[in-house]
């Protein structure tokens, strides 16, 4: 007997004909979450750059402070006293920090008030490598004597006052300020002694 060709093709019995899955479609009609992902909003994009914008706001700011705020200079309540002649420089000593200083200033510049009964000559000078109190021969004390301006004064230096009259005169010197900078932080600050008070006496008449 002859079998059809449906015949032959049908599948035995108690099995079934394997079928190839189908791709499920991605497009909302399936199982699969087809929800998008949530892009950021304009809103939130602003909220982003203005916690950025305050964030660099802040460290600008604390740059700023740091920079203006150094470390107070070391003051003393000394006053000094100091005699003189006329025609020969007195040199006082003004501010002189710990040899243990730690700290390196760059001088911009020494500020210096005096009030004197006639006019006289008040040069401020970096006494490198040493201290004078009043002295008339200040190479004894110091390494080298020059302008402070542009240089640095470390532990062991320290500022003093030329002053010369051409006649007789009576001053009071007061606490001088220093300019300077360190590091990136700079400020004028007052140092060293509260005061010097100084008398030239004239020469007698040969």
């Amino acid at each position: 007997m002859t079998m059809g060709a449906s015949e032959r093709r049908a599948p035995a019995p108690g099995r079934r004909k394997a079928e190839r899955p189908r791709r499920r479609a991605a497009n909302g009609r399936g199982d699969l979450d087809s929800s998008r992902i949530p892009r950021p909003s304009f809103r939130s994009r602003t909220w982003r750059y203005a916690v950025l914008a305050l964030a660099g706001l802040l460290g600008v700011g604390w740059l700023v402070w740091y920079a203006l705020t150094p470390e107070d200079l070391p003051l003393s309540d000394k006053s000094l006293s100091a005699s003189g002649v006329v025609g020969t420089p007195l040199y006082v000593g003004m501010f002189a920090p710990p040899s243990d200083f730690g700290r390196t200033l760059r001088i911009a510049g020494v500020r210096v008030h005096t009030t004197a009964d006639v006019r006289i000559s008040v040069t401020p000078l970096l006494c490198r490598r040493g201290t004078v109190g009043v002295t008339t021969a200040p190479e004894q004390f110091c390494a080298e004597l020059v302008n402070p301006e542009g240089q640095r004064l470390v532990g062991g230096d320290s500022i003093v006052l030329k002053v010369d009259a051409p006649e007789a005169a009576l001053a009071v010197i007061d606490r001088i300020r220093i300019a300077y900078r360190e590091d990136i932080r700079w400020d004028t600050q007052p140092a060293g002694n509260r005061q010097a008070i100084v008398m030239i006496a004239g020469r007698p008449p040969a």
